[in-house]
């Protein structure tokens, strides 16, 4: 079967869809798929195209996970059903976190060797990965860590993939949230430890309401879900800190914008939450550090 035929059934209406399946399985670019329509495809190609069409459509499994990566912060990514599907709010966290770096170099001698990264509950890895590839020498050290053994697999492969011009130290740290720290806390670095933490925080009862069914039935309600009010994690990981006591801490965490102010209310005695982004009307990058 010629490419233009494939490309022309009538049944195959998921234009944009087939056209990703074809140029990822033949390994060439939109481009190359419209220059070169009379090719020859192979039966394998051909089932392989299907197949992936199949599950797409009647399955409703999403496309990064057929695929098996998705394109982010102008990187491709390793996901799989262990691991989220980024969305777009979470470069918002990365562009937080880049500035406020910016921003700190200006006010201060930040010395490579000094500085530390910690990504809580990791995913695939897109945030730290991101953060440190538009931060070459910002970090001498980063550390991830994830309750996941499976996502924090995928996390080391992308590390493994996209970081290979740089000499950070790397640690991984299958963990609750901080529980690793507490064996180290003294051996901290002197300079600044930058967390990023996209921890979930839909409450559970509008995740029932709201969420759609193919979300529910394919991505892990782990990776979503903080329960009644959605910040059960944060809540542990705040008080953990407030445990530790870490020194020039900052963190970027992700949340709705009401949450905002209900850990006011409850750490007002000993954390700053400034609102530095806004993601639509009812999602907030949120910077903190310990009073």
């Amino acid at each position: 079967m010629k490419l233009w035929a494939l490309l022309w059934r009538v049944d195959l209406t998921e234009k944009f869809v087939l056209q990703k399946f074809l140029c990822t399985f033949l390994q060439c670019s939109r481009e190359e798929l419209r220059t070169n329509t009379d090719q020859e495809l192979s039966d394998e190609i051909i089932q392989k195209v299907l197949a992936a069409y199949k599950s797409y459509v009647e399955d409703k499994k999403p496309l990064e996970y057929i695929l098996g990566h998705v394109d982010f912060f102008w990187k491709e990514f390793f996901v799989n059903e262990a691991t989220l599907i980024p969305r777009p709010e979470t470069e918002y966290m990365i562009t937080a976190t880049t500035e406020y770096i910016n921003w700190k170099l200006k006010i201060e001698n930040w010395k490579l060797g000094e500085n530390l990264l910690l990504d809580i509950w990791t995913g695939c890895g897109v945030l730290w990965i991101s953060v440190l590839l538009q931060n070459p020498t910002y970090f001498s050290h980063a550390i991830f860590s994830d309750y996941f053994a499976d996502a924090l697999e995928i996390a080391k492969r992308n590390y493994q993939k996209l970081i290979t011009d740089f000499s950070w130290k790397v640690d991984f740290f299958q963990s609750d949230l901080l529980d690793f720290l507490v064996r180290w806390i003294s051996e901290l670095p002197d300079g600044t430890t930058v967390i990023v933490a996209n921890l979930p925080y839909i409450p559970e009862e509008t995740f029932e309401a709201n969420v759609s069914d193919n979300v529910k039935k394919r991505e892990p309600k782990p990776a979503f879900v903080g329960w009644d009010d959605g910040l059960d994690y944060y809540k542990i990981m705040l008080d953990q800190i407030i445990w530790l006591h870490p020194k020039n801490l900052v963190m970027f965490l992700e949340m709705m914008t009401w949450q905002v102010d209900v850990l006011r209310q409850l750490y007002d005695d000993k954390f700053i939450f400034e609102e530095v982004k806004t993601f639509h009307f009812n999602i907030r990058i949120v910077k903190a550090w310990l009073k």
